[in-house]
């Protein structure tokens, strides 16, 4: 190899650093049937180096909650992009939101994934977490499908509690599929005037159904915000905007389906780190 090619691939191995290798489980992992969303947990490294991976999904939600918590205490909070993958699997990018929380005594590091990230997992599975302006992870999930079935049948335990037939899920061969932006089904000007005058915030956990022309109906709250003016907002933000090509059955007709979102009403300028 002529010695300029030589010097250009060395250079090229020097720019490019070697990944960091993942770091492995040091515990099972653990389902939380909690009672407003279950969440999937496993512990990595042990002391001062004890990482906790968590993800947690709305029942009937299309995207997935996932948290990294560490014992960086720092006070400082923390915005940016990240990009989500599985190695040799998709990707993902979206905001995250870093900070310490009273209740777990750690650094909670958060952001929302697309759930399809996570339904074709190789057995030797890798979850590499990217966040811009602070170090990132990977994490070794071998055998992580069996993990995420029991995540989905919690899930399906939670609906039933709330109304819906446990066995739609089952019943749906390809899910309901928003023709218009989520994130543009609620804006600023959705916050109810009357709500920005007391300084109320909280988060609205919405449910709705899906017909079978992809129009939106029968929105309700499933978790309050504490405030009825907010969560009547969010399901008339919703059922104004959102649009879909209706979910179909295994017979290739379409059915019926239902859908899930929280919505986290936060003033400008106001934190919480709770």
């Amino acid at each position: 190899m002529p010695l300029m090619l030589v010097l250009a691939a060395a250079a090229a191995a020097l720019a490019e650093p070697t990944a960091a290798a993942p770091l492995t489980p040091v515990s099972k992992w653990n389902v939380d049937y909690g009672a407003t969303a279950c969440m999937l947990g496993r512990t990595y490294g042990t002391g001062k180096a004890e990482t906790i991976l968590a993800l947690r999904r709305l029942p009937l939600a299309s995207t997935l909650e996932l948290m990294v918590y560490t014992n960086d205490r720092s006070l400082t909070m923390r915005l940016g992009q990240t990009k989500i993958g599985i190695v040799g699997g998709g990707s993902d990018d979206s905001r995250y939101e870093s900070y310490p929380t009273q209740a777990s005594g750690k650094r909670m590091t958060r952001m929302q994934v697309d759930a399809t990230l996570f339904e074709t997992l190789p057995a030797d599975a890798v979850l590499r977490i990217a966040p811009d302006k602070m170090s990132g992870w990977a994490f070794a999930m071998p055998n992580a499908k069996a993990a995420f079935e029991a995540l989905a049948k919690c899930n399906d335990s939670t609906a039933k509690q709330w109304g819906i037939d446990s066995t739609e899920r089952a019943r749906i061969a390809q899910p309901a599929k928003a023709t218009t932006r989520p994130e543009y089904w609620i804006g600023p000007d959705d916050y109810p005037r009357t709500i920005v005058g007391k300084g109320a915030q909280g988060t609205s956990t919405v449910l709705w159904t899906i017909g079978l022309d992809g129009r939106v109906a029968d929105c309700r709250p499933v978790v309050t915000s504490g405030e009825v003016e907010l969560d009547k907002a969010a399901c008339s933000a919703i059922m104004r905007h959102a649009r879909y090509t209706p979910a179909l059955g295994f017979d290739g007709k379409a059915m019926v389906s239902h859908a899930t979102q929280k919505v986290t009403w936060r003033l400008p300028g106001a934190w919480s780190g709770n």
